[in-house]
């Protein structure tokens, strides 16, 4: 069994969800690398997009800094705006999402933490996420700390449409969530109930430890699938598409987070240097 950390263990469960001819956005460094993942093993057919700017079908390379100058030199096909909306609507687009909170009917935050006329904290705002909770027939979300902070009840505010009184009245099936990957498992929702429930633990979780970290009661069977770990062919692929080990960043806070964060900044501008040498004169 080849040695994997835990966020290898996450991106390669978000990978084995992507599948078929469709456009895989890659906004975070766990997004980007699951849609590597997958294209480079069981999905050949995906075409994963870094940035409209830097196009469709670059191989997305996690970076802080220097993204776009990584990806242009690839010569990747340009996109507009218009053409990811026409991929929403049609359903030809996928996306994984790391909300703020996420509850037990699968609504998700992205907005704000608190009350909204008086937050604690100001997040980024929904963003597309109604679109694709009312077009998509793959509602994608991951985690790297499931705790009931993350797991709640009930969100403080609707980014993204679960399954709601509203859904059953006018959104349909598309755009329901169908996914959520965290560090301790794979879960999904059950359509009739609309609540959560779990696919699989991860090797060594145990469904008490499901259950402290939970902000609210989840029924656990008695018999729950172990993640299937990643493989030596996947581990490989992310160490070798994540040299620098910006995935790390998503793990981290604090003190940790900041020093992990100016190692690799140094080591992209390096790397920026090395490929536009300044002239002597």
């Amino acid at each position: 069994m080849p040695a994997y950390s835990i966020d290898e263990l996450i991106i390669t469960c978000m990978a084995r969800e992507l599948s078929g001819e469709v456009l895989v956005s890659s906004v975070t460094a766990l997004g980007a690398l699951a849609a590597h993942v997958a294209k480079s093993t069981h999905a050949p057919d995906l075409a994963v997009l870094s940035t409209p700017e830097s196009g469709m079908d670059a191989v997305p390379l996690p970076t802080l800094s220097l993204g776009q100058f990584l990806t242009d030199n690839q010569r990747a096909i340009p996109l507009t705006m218009e053409d990811i909306f026409d991929a929403i609507f049609t359903d030809r687009f996928r996306i994984w999402i790391n909300p703020a909170q996420i509850d037990q009917h699968g609504n998700v935050n992205i907005s704000v933490i608190g009350p909204w006329d008086h937050p604690k904290v100001a997040l980024v705002g929904s963003r597309g996420i109604p679109e694709d909770t009312s077009h998509l027939s793959q509602g994608l979300y991951y985690l790297t700390s499931h705790s009931p902070r993350t797991v709640v009840p009930k969100v403080d505010f609707i980014s993204g449409a679960g399954y709601t009184p509203e859904r059953a009245q006018w959104l349909g099936p598309y755009g329901a969530p169908t996914c959520l990957v965290s560090d301790l498992g794979v879960f999904g929702w059950d359509p009739a109930a609309g609540r959560m429930v779990p696919r699989s633990l991860h090797p060594g979780v145990s469904a008490d430890t499901v259950r402290e970290r939970t902000g609210f009661p989840l029924e656990i069977p008695a018999k729950v699938p172990v993640t299937i770990p990643p493989s030596a062919q996947e581990v490989a692929i992310i160490h070798a598409a994540d040299p620098l080990e910006v995935r790390k960043l998503e793990l981290l806070s604090g003190k940790e987070a900041a020093e992990k964060f100016a190692v690799i900044y140094e080591r992209e501008r390096q790397t920026l240097h090395a490929a536009w040498p300044r002239r002597r004169h």
